[in-house]
């Protein structure tokens, strides 16, 4: 009965982190890490030639030290404003290597482009694109 419980809430827990817009699970940090953003160097936007307009975003940057891990990248939107939210979780306290480990993403923004300008903002960098 015990492990069957606990299949349960495992169950319950993937179902709740899979729905929704895109965007990241909102659990509270695990106790004894430090989560935040990712600092991101460079975003590019790609419109691919289909119906309907499909947009993708190539997003790089550093994730931080050895012992940082990104986590899953989430995305919301209102109207034409897209933010899209990279972060990494870290122990805290830890001693770790200090070699930068970077990442390069390339994520399709959801929704529907018809003609118009948009506004991309990742963590801190925005990024104007059109699509015709």
């Amino acid at each position: 009965m015990r492990i069957s419980s606990h299949l349960l809430v495992v169950a319950v827990a993937a179902l709740a982190a899979c729905g929704g817009n895109g965007a990241p699970p909102t659990s509270p940090t695990p106790p004894g890490m430090d989560v935040g953003p990712a600092l991101v160097e460079s975003v590019d936007v790609r419109i691919a030639e289909s119906f309907p307009v499909q947009v993708f975003s190539r997003i790089t940057g550093v994730v931080g030290d050895g012992c940082s891990t990104l986590l899953p990248i989430g995305q919301t939107r209102s109207g034409t404003e897209i933010t899209v939210e990279v972060r990494r979780e870290r122990p805290k306290g830890a001693i770790c290597t200090q070699i930068a480990r970077l990442f390069d993403e390339t994520i399709r923004l959801t929704g529907e482009f018809p003609p118009g300008t948009y506004r991309l903002k990742v963590n801190d960098v925005v990024h104007p694109f059109v699509v015709d």
